[in-house]
């Protein structure tokens, strides 16, 4: 049962990173590509993608529901730095806003999830800078259309915070085995749901 839960929020995590980098990466690009180009590309998934970090803290709360002091202590400061970069990157693209605020909620985004990947390899900040790199890469393919490359840079965004993730001793930190029995039940849909939620936005969005 354990092993379930570890599975599904490992899949969780590594669909968020590996969709929502292409939508942050293009963000960071902006100054650098076709404002406009960028826009229409991106505008379909971004909300789509979130779907995906708030299926996996459901997943948090409900099946480890010790853990997230785990991950919380020392981090406060960061998660703060996350969401509040995730708010401004949805209410500016949503909006419409200036091109300047979706790139600044995209860095803060960005550099928010690699001080969160340094402070769980204990490392220094400079490995912060590992994430917008990848971001920004990983965006840069999807705005080429070079799809060969696609899965390699989804992988290269996707794997470095599950990984670094998995080095924590989540023993005592989950829930009671009878709560884990029934939340199964949630847990055997929740990723088609998650997968069908995505693209019913996607295919919504792009009419």
């Amino acid at each position: 049962m354990e092993t379930l839960w570890l599975t599904v929020l490992g899949v969780l995590t590594v669909g968020y990173f590996a969709l929502a980098g292409f939508d942050y990466g293009s963000g960071l690009l902006l100054p650098f590509r076709n404002r406009d180009e960028t826009s229409r590309l991106v505008n379909p998934f971004f909300l789509g993608n979130e779907v995906w970090l708030v299926a996996a803290i459901g997943v948090l709360f409900a099946a480890f529901p010790r853990l997230e002091g785990e991950l919380l202590s020392g981090a406060h400061s960061t998660f703060t730095l996350v969401l509040a970069g995730l708010v401004l990157f949805m209410a500016a693209v949503q909006l419409r806003l200036w091109w300047w605020l979706v790139f600044t909620g995209a860095l803060m985004v960005s550099v928010g999830w690699g001080l969160f990947l340094a402070h769980l390899l204990h490392a220094s900040w400079p490995v912060a800078l590992v994430m917008p790199v990848l971001f920004a890469v990983h965006g840069w393919v999807f705005q080429t259309r070079r799809w060969k490359l696609f899965p390699v840079t989804a992988l290269l965004c996707a794997l470095p915070i599950p990984l670094a993730f998995s080095s924590i001793d989540v023993t005592g930190l989950m829930a009671h085995n009878d709560t884990l029995g029934l939340l199964a039940w949630v847990a055997i849909p929740i990723i088609p749901l998650v997968v069908l939620v995505q693209w019913s936005i996607v295919a919504i969005s792009s009419r």
